[in-house]
């Protein structure tokens, strides 16, 4: 209920990435990949949310500086402010090369936005590509241009796809949870 499903007729190259700016999380990545969206003629662009870990952040601004990328660095925001932001944008993106179950991943699926993921570590146990998200493997930024492009030129199939992915977060809701939980500790 925290989280507002958008429901978006059309999804446009424009890239949301929220995420700590760790090389764990593969921030470069998402410049990489809107690289190639550019190189193929796309107006993409890319909004990156998150605090600096390890000096990841200040290499992402420059490769962005010298790539000239259309690219929005927000630092850190609140809940409220990065699910406001969300509704700008059409397509989340999680360039991870190690993770298990990502929150910021879990509320881009509430929130309405077609998800492209690496998949790695608890992944492919939240997500099933072609159902609820498009899965790619990690360090590979062309096939997952290649998604993005895909989710651009088929808005049936994003829409499909955000659609299902809000359901399966739905069954996380608190209420629902609570009931398999109170289950467990009885027995």
């Amino acid at each position: 209920k925290n989280y507002p499903f958008l429901k978006r007729d059309s999804t446009a190259p424009k890239l949301l990435w929220v995420r700590s700016f760790s090389e764990i999380y593969n921030p470069k990545m998402a410049l990489d990949v809107l690289a190639l969206l550019k190189n193929k003629g796309l107006d993409a662009s890319l909004c990156m949310v998150g605090p600096e870990k390890d000096g990841s952040l200040q290499a992402c601004k420059q490769l962005a500086r010298n790539k000239n990328l259309p690219v929005r660095f927000t630092g850190m925001l609140s809940k409220e402010a990065w699910i406001s932001l969300s509704t700008t944008y059409d397509i989340f993106i999680n360039t991870t090369n190690f993770d298990n179950t990502p929150v910021s991943v879990i509320e881009a699926m509430a929130l309405g936005l077609p998800v492209v993921s690496t998949n790695v570590g608890g992944i492919p146990f939240l997500l099933e590509h072609d159902k609820n998200a498009l899965l790619v493997p990690p360090n590979n930024s062309e096939l997952f241009a290649q998604a993005i492009v895909e989710l651009v030129a088929n808005a049936e199939k994003a829409c499909f796809i955000a659609k299902n992915a809000r359901d399966t977060v739905e069954l996380f809701d608190w209420q629902k949870v609570k009931h398999s939980w109170n289950t467990l500790l009885k027995q």
